[in-house]
């Protein structure tokens, strides 16, 4: 099977107006982007990375249904409820606020909190920094590798039960990205989601975000 063509990429959908989130400095010490968080614990909190240059020059951002802190989503509650019934692994939605720049708190939003990854990076069809190239011929198994163009492995995913690779970070890869099931990204695509764009695998390449 072509993996490359069922996987899906987030990336920002990038305009004038997009929405930069930044955690106040108490929720980016929880460690979020790779540490699993304990339930009964405080949400994590975000806001304009860009709230004091918008400020002064009077800018309003619109608060989209998907907000992404740098590669991490943070969903609004119509798209958990969608997602809410099926058991991923190593990723859990943990409740998350955002505060506007007059200070008020929208709370109907959910976090992607991952705290696993899966290596099923093709490391001989994708792309790779030239850095990376070097560290590859030295390391075949070299971790931290900053890749342009994604290809999945599918010797490795066809070992993998659906259920349990529905939605994925990439272990030896340094950019961070979220990839999708097809299952998953149609949800979106259904509930027509603001400040996302879901890039197909086979269609990515670094750089086209912007």
């Amino acid at each position: 099977m072509n993996y490359n063509e069922i996987y899906f990429i987030f990336l920002p959908q990038i305009t004038e107006s997009t929405l930069y989130l930044t955690p106040l400095q108490k929720s980016a010490d929880r460690n979020f982007e790779f540490e699993r968080l304990v339930w009964g614990q405080e949400p994590l909190f975000f806001e304009n990375g860009y709230k004091d240059e918008d400020l002064k020059s009077g800018v309003k951002r619109a608060i989209p249904s998907v907000m992404l802190d740098t590669t991490i989503p943070i969903i609004s509650r119509n798209i958990w409820e969608k997602l809410k019934f099926f058991d991923f692994k190593g990723m859990q939605f943990y409740p998350a606020v955002y505060i506007d720049d007059d200070g008020h708190y929208h709370e109907q939003y959910w976090c992607m909190n991952f705290w696993e990854r899966l290596d099923c990076l093709d490391r001989k069809r994708s792309k790779f920094s030239k850095t990376t190239l070097k560290k590859l011929k030295v390391n075949p198994d070299a971790d931290d590798l900053t890749t342009y163009k994604y290809s999945l492995d599918s010797d490795v995913l066809d070992k993998i039960p659906e259920e349990e690779r529905l939605i994925f970070k990439m272990e030896p890869d340094d950019m961070g990205y979220v990839f999708v099931h097809q299952k998953i990204a149609d949800i979106f695509f259904e509930e027509k989601a603001t400040g996302v764009n879901l890039v197909k695998v086979s269609d990515f390449e670094e750089g086209m975000q912007f």
